[in-house]
């Protein structure tokens, strides 16, 4: 039985990459950070709630407190990274800078001219912020749902009973 259970790497790498390019997730929580709409609170004396159509001032407040958490949680491990992740995260990966700028661009910048060269760094960067964004995100408190855990692991060879008992090979 292993101390570490064994980490799928492309698929981690897969997982890294979609919560950046796709629009719903990183990009999302950014958008979501910013868009403040919010009303000044209705105050109703007599507590009756006229319409479906209710204040959620603090909903908003919290929703982008929580997504300001998030950016400051993912800016931080990136930060944490070597320089050639953070490099590649900063100008590949995060919306805003150079968006999705083109390998040929970025290569010069990491001292690789190839593009198997490249693409062994751009994975070494995901595995590095898959490891990283998880101490990040327990100091600022992010919601899982927010930032999952981006590491996928292979399945164990061992089953194990309801009592926590070897019941045989899968």
């Amino acid at each position: 039985m292993e101390l570490f259970p064994q980490i799928d790497k492309q698929a981690t790498i897969d997982k890294v990459r979609h919560f950046f390019w796709d629009d719903d997730r990183f990009e999302g929580i950014c958008l979501r950070a910013g868009n403040y709409g919010l009303r000044s609170p209705t105050i109703d004396i007599t507590g009756v709630k006229g319409s479906s159509a209710f204040n959620s001032t603090d909903d908003r407040l919290a929703d982008i407190a929580d997504c300001l958490h998030a950016i400051c949680a993912v800016h931080e491990a990136i930060q944490s990274c070597r320089h050639s992740s953070k490099v590649i995260l900063k100008e590949r990966f995060l919306p805003g800078f150079r968006d999705r700028m083109y390998v040929k661009e970025l290569a010069p910048k990491l001292e690789r001219y190839s593009d198997d060269g490249y693409k062994a760094l751009e994975e070494r960067a995901c595995l590095d912020f898959a490891d990283i964004i998880e101490p990040k995100c327990a100091i600022y408190r992010v919601d899982r749902q927010l930032i999952p855990d981006f590491h996928v692991y292979f399945k164990s060879g061992i089953n194990r009973g309801p009592h926590g008992d070897h019941t045989g090979i899968k």
